[in-house]
């Protein structure tokens, strides 16, 4: 652009002009500083784009690293969950493959594993990288120790350790004391494998042998041998040649007399003495340059470490050989968590933890703490402890002004004492359970519960001077190997020896303490600072282990502060009767002056007080003997009653003690005392329902005959005044006066729930909850319904851990245990009027003569009885459904009945067919009710109900059986136990052998079952659903713990060989339905079955393997060997075949023993003093020409063994070092 403009610029222009020239220049500046701001940002974004692109370039390297890892760390995880699993529970080893597992857990993590080049500029890379390798230090090692993992920690350990904390597991090689010790890196196991394996190449060679030429120097490397086939790396400390009395640094080898070395990978010294070059080669191998270079980048694998901070106990002795001793004690040969804390000339600092494998809770032991703690060592800087200790739960306080009884347990002075409350039931279970938790505890057991540094402020148990344990709290160290303590129950304090303390399991751990600190509110001491040791001594002749009442004035804060209370005892204030005695005073009393005389209380009014207080006691022991009597008799206002649960079977049954009799249950147990102490035991003939007095637990109670006592001199007896049934003998057992027969016990049941989960009877864990909570527990209860039948219908209301009264029905129903009950409802009602109707039970069965019969199973219960028809049965069966469709062709009035009086019933079923029932039970606008004809129990609408009966003229037909001679486990059969029973049995016709018959028709059959000749019994027993009776089937079963192992040897008998085989192929195209009519109670159940060869050879049947499909462990008597078939392969034996000897004989051999010391890893795992490797060995000796000596015959066949040239078989085993002369 041209511009016009003159010399002098806009201002030499005219005005308007001038105007003009301002606002062009103005924007042309304008464009100029926007020109350069464009120039600016184009420069920035060339270098953004720049940058960005290198960025681009290292993070797709990074972030693809960074994937690898995350992979890597996913997969680790994943293969731990699995290996953690299958320890817990190995028979999931079948179901994963533990070789990929190990793979996965033996790759290494170091520089060749990921491309570490992309962590040099800030990608991240290098903190997940870290972690990984912390993962498999912290993670990986605790729970597979076995499984030692490859990480290069020659590599990675000093730059960890120097840039971040890290612990590792390590095992500590040798000690010299605590401050020069040796450890190695766990997680270094394969590369010392290597190193070994290397090392042993190298040492096989004659070129590593000593010639006459060669040398020893101190401080080269050679190699020594450790024990047989095994070279480590060794430095030479010490020289000594023939003829020399001090050491030299260069000795000819044919002129060595010892040399002392040091072993590099485990730090400890070994002198030996050489008497020739043979035997020097023996010993000793040279190190030659080219295994110098080879092995130079294995660095020694024993690391020098020092307890940090840690000096002799005594700086004049130095170090104890006890300090040494004690340290190898606590780390032992386990492996142990190692903390680097800093580094000192050529040791390492550290402190040592040896984590409980148990002990879940606690805290890992430190082996510096422990050696102060037994004074073998101490600290010579302050030490933080940065753990805090287990605290108990603080106990319950009472509420302000409330009257509680309680106890006092320990008295310190009126300002310092300790209650117990006496509702907190608690407090006397837990006595018992620990004394039977820690009394029945196994050596493995209490070695890990041992304490061995306590801490002060930490919860253990410990034991009392009277021989029992208590739950204690550490409170100081007075030295000595020594703790004080306080018992947190009793409030006593008491000095124990470490021996008699253990870490608290957590079961104990969750209960709050029972011992609450008081102090007497409103009074102070008499001189106003300390209690004096007159009124100490005159308030625990008071007060001390005796019943009182406190009253709580003022709350706490903190629990090292006292609970201000009053005391009463015997209806008299406790701070108001000491005042009375002018020990204390008042805190709002004027101090007295010093010449003011304190008088006691009269003598004769303290007699006269005595008399009526003697009068009044004696009143009330007669009017309590007046009042006696020993049967319950319910209150007339059945609501809000003090009870004590005595017994719980299910929340449909459970006992109660009304507390109000607790005198009078008192006064019955005197009573017996004095009537059955001096009885001699009468021969009863005891009878259901007679009474009698029991002595049970060293104390005579009332009881109650459960079922007539037979000759097995075992009677069932039932507590009157509890409620559960025991079994005695009847030497413990006295007829009952007749003044005394009675029961305290009442039965009872909550109201307003049923069972969940739309079940007739309570599951076994709503029971054992129940019972858990209630057995023993104190409880408000209120009668719904005053009637004479049992059990009573109640609510139960129970105080929890905060002092609330909660609902158990209400618990139960929130556990998720309960339902609610559905109510009926009562519309109908208004119109009719309520039906009284009777009926009786059908018919009872007709019971089968004890022999073997064929029946049908038509149901199973929940309780494990099964319910079948005959034969004939079933014939009528059909009879009389077609009779019961002829008669009922209309549906009768629907009309409202009681229900209570009706037994036998008629019952519309699902299929809307009429069956004949029994009414069981009544569940609100349901009953429940058992088809009499099929055994089924279900629960049915009402209106589906009616209170008839169907031919009546036909009994029972079908009839409810027990198996014989065996029990469930747990006592009770479980779902899954019927689960298999209906499985397998339902709609079946099976075999059974009638037992005995029930002197009740309608009670239960014992049989003995069998399906397709196989016992049901030991069906169940291979699934561990039950167990064999032994006292009913008259077997014992004796196991045997085989110390040593026992070798079969088949020693072959050819007499009738020929004739057997020709038989046996006679024979092998027998029918395969075997097991018909077998003898359930031999010992042997013989049969033949076919080998792999296609043969069929002599057997017997050892037990069931599997079900589905049906495989069977045989054993071959004739040879000694088991196999798994399945029943095609299985045939039924002839008669004639047994008379044939069997050809295999089971001995031992004697002259050996297995080893006490094995360097064998693998041993049989039904006997692990031998290894695998000794019993191949033996194979192979066994299948050579041997010649068979018997030594013994009783108790068992024992025999010698030799081989074809005359020597013991065993020789070779012991020789290798595979067992050892016997």
């Amino acid at each position: 652009v041209e511009s016009t403009v003159p010399e002098g610029g806009v201002y030499s222009l005219q005005e308007d002009s001038r105007i003009i020239g301002l606002i062009y220049t103005a924007k042309m500046n304008k464009n100029k500083i926007f020109l350069k701001k464009i120039n600016f940002f184009n420069y920035r974004r060339d270098m953004q784009l720049n940058q960005l692109t290198k960025l681009e370039a290292q993070f797709s390297t990074s972030q693809e690293q960074l994937r690898c890892v995350q992979e890597r760390i996913k997969a680790l995880e994943i293969a731990m969950q699995k290996a953690r699993e299958v320890r817990r529970f190995p028979f999931l080893e079948q179901y994963c493959t533990l070789d990929e597992v190990l793979k996965t857990l033996q790759t290494p993590v170091d520089n060749q594993s990921f491309n570490m080049k992309c962590t040099a500029f800030g990608s991240g890379l290098r903190f997940v990288t870290l972690s990984l390798v912390c993962f498999h230090w912290h993670i990986i090692v605790p729970y597979l120790f076995p499984l030692i993992f490859p990480l290069n920690f020659s590599l990675l350990s000093h730059s960890l350790c120097s840039s971040v904390l890290v612990t590792m597991w390590v095992v500590v090689t040798n000690i010299m004391n605590p401050s020069h010790f040796y450890v190695r890196y766990v997680a270094e196991k394969r590369e010392n494998e290597a190193l070994s394996r290397k090392i042993n190449k190298f040492c096989r060679k004659d070129r590593s042998h000593f010639t006459l030429i060669d040398t020893l120097e101190t401080g080269s490397l050679i190699f020594v041998k450790w024990n047989q086939d095994f070279w480590c790396r060794a430095n030479v400390v010490e020289i000594m040649q023939k003829g020399c009395m001090e050491a030299v640094k260069v000795c000819p080898v044919n002129q060595l007399a010892s040399i002392q070395v040091f072993f590099l990978d485990y730090g400890f010294t070994k002198r030996t003495t050489e008497s020739s070059l043979k035997a020097l080669n023996n010993h000793l191998r040279k190190m030659n340059e080219s295994v110098r270079v080879v092995l130079h980048h294995f660095s020694p694998q024993a690391i020098r470490c020092s307890l940090k901070d840690l000096v002799p106990y005594d700086l004049t002795k130095g170090w104890s050989k006890m300090a040494q001793v004690e340290f190898q004690n606590v780390v032992g040969s386990a492996a142990v968590e190692m903390r680097p804390l800093g580094q000192d000339s050529d040791s390492l600092l550290v402190d040592l933890k040896k984590s409980p494998m148990d002990q879940s809770i606690d805290v890992p032991i430190s082996v510096r703490e422990y050696l102060v703690f037994i004074e073998v060592a101490r600290f010579y800087s302050p030490l933080t402890v940065d753990r805090k200790p287990l605290l108990y739960y603080r106990p319950v306080y009472p509420k302000l002004n409330r009257e509680v009884n309680a106890v006092v347990s320990h008295i310190n002075n009126p300002a310092d004492f300790y209650i117990q409350q006496v509702k907190n039931m608690e407090s006397l279970l837990l006595s018992a359970k620990l004394q039977d938790s820690y009394n029945t505890l196994t050596v493995a057991e209490d070695d890990n519960l041992q304490v061995y540094c306590p801490v002060i402020g930490q919860a253990y148990v410990a034991l009392y001077d009277d021989k029992l344990w208590y739950r204690a709290q550490v409170i100081g160290h007075p030295g000595g190997r020594r703790v004080e303590v306080q018992y947190v129950d009793f409030g006593n304090k008491s000095i124990v020896s470490v021996t008699n303390l253990r870490k608290i399991k957590d079961e104990f751990f969750a209960l709050p303490t029972m011992a609450i600190h008081c102090s007497l509110s409103d009074v102070i001491p008499l001189n106003g600072k300390i209690w004096n040791e007159a009124c100490t001594n005159r308030f625990i002749s008071l007060a001390h282990q005796k019943l009182v009442t406190i009253v709580a004035t003022a709350g706490t804060t903190s629990m090292n502060e006292p609970l201000p209370v009053r005391l009463f005892e015997s209806g008299l204030n406790g701070a108001s009767f000491f005042l009375s005695f002018g020990r204390f005073r008042s805190k709002n009393a004027i101090p007295p002056d010093e010449e003011s005389v304190i008088w006691d209380p009269p003598l004769e009014l303290d007699s006269a007080m005595d008399d009526v207080t003697k009068q009044k006691v004696t009143e009330e022991q007669t009017e309590d003997l007046l009042e006696f009597n020993p049967q319950l008799k319910l209150p007339a206002q059945p609501k809000d009653l003090k009870v004590r649960v005595s017994h719980v079977n299910s929340p449909s049954s459970f006992y109660v003690q009304l507390t109000q009799y607790n005198t009078h249950l008192t006064r019955i147990y005197e009573l017996l005392k004095q009537e059955c102490t001096l009885l001699e035991p009468e021969d009863v003939t005891w009878k259901a329902d007679m009474y009698c007095a029991a002595h049970i637990n060293g104390v005579w109670e009332r009881g109650q005959i459960c079922a007539d006592v037979s000759s097995s001199n075992t009677a069932e007896v039932k507590r009157c005044d509890h409620g559960n049934t025991v079994k005695l003998d009847v030497s413990k057992l006295r007829p009952l006066p007749s003044s005394l027969m009675g029961s305290f016990a009442l039965e009872c049941t909550l109201t307003d729930i049923r069972p969940a989960g739309g079940r007739s009877t309570w599951t076994a864990t709503a029971c054992d909850l129940i019972s858990y909570y209630l057995t023993g527990a104190s409880a408000i209860m209120t009668i719904k319904e005053l009637t004479d039948e049992r059990p009573v219908p109640v609510t139960l209301f129970c105080s929890n851990k905060t002092g609330q009264f909660v609902s158990i029905a209400d618990f139960l129903v929130s556990e998720g245990l309960a339902l609610r009950e559905r109510k009926p409802r009562s519309v109908c009602f208004f119109f009719f009027s309520v039906c009284q109707v009777m009926t009786q039970l059908y018919l009872p069965p007709e019971l089968p003569c004890p022999c073997h019969i064929q029946m049908s199973v038509s149901a199973i219960g929940e309780d494990g009885l099964i319910y079948m028809r005959t034969q004939d049965a079933e014939c009528q069966l059909e009879q009389l459904r077609e009779r019961i469709r002829q008669s009922m062709k209309t549906l009768p009035t629907p009309k409202p009945y009681t229900w209570k009086s009706v037994q036998g019933c008629a019952v519309i079923g699902p299929d809307m067919l009429w069956y004949r029932g029994q009414l069981l039970e009544v569940l609100g606008e349901y009953v429940k009710v058992q088809y009499i004809d099929y055994g089924l129990v279900e629960n049915i609408p009402v209106v589906h109900v009616y209170p008839i009966l169907l031919c009546e003229d036909v009994p029972q037909l079908c009839m409810p059986c027990q198996l014989h001679g065996i029990n469930p486990i747990g006592g009770t059969w479980q779902w899954d136990s019927v689960a298999l029973l209906r499985e397998i049995f339902l709609n079946r016709s099976v075999d059974i052998q009638v037992m005995e018959l029930p002197a009740d028709p309608r009670d239960p059959i014992t049989v003995e079952l069998f399906l397709d000749g196989l016992s049901l019994k030991r069906i169940l027993c291979h699934h561990e659903h039950a167990s064999i009776d032994r006292t009913d089937s008259g077997q014992e079963v004796c196991v045997c713990i085989i110390v040593w192992l026992y070798w079969c040897l088949f020693a072959q008998i050819f007499l009738h060989t020929q004739n057997i085989c020709v038989y046996l192929q006679g024979h092998s195209s027998m029918s395969p339905a075997i097991l018909d009519e077998w003898d359930t109670d031999a010992e042997v159940f013989p049969c033949l079955a076919q080998y792999s060869d296609g043969k069929y050879y002599r057997a017997k049947l050892i037990r069931f393997i599997s079900v589905e499909p049906v495989m069977i462990l045989v054993h071959h008597p004739d040879f000694g060997s088991d196999d798994t078939l399945p029943t095609s392969k299985i045939r039924e034996m002839p008669v004639e075949l047994l008379r044939f000897p069997v050809r295999a004989l089971k001995v031992r051999v004697a002259g050996f023993k297995a080893p006490s010391v094995s360097s064998q890893e693998v041993v049989l795992p039904y006997s692990p003093k031998w290894s695998v490797k000794a019993a191949m060995e033996m194979i192979d000796l066994l299948h050579t020409s041997i010649t068979v000596s018997v030594v013994a015959c009783e108790p068992e066949l024992t025999v010698l063994l030799y081989d074809k040239s005359g020597e013991l078989l065993h020789l070779p085993l012991v020789s290798q070092g595979l067992a050892e002369l016997d």
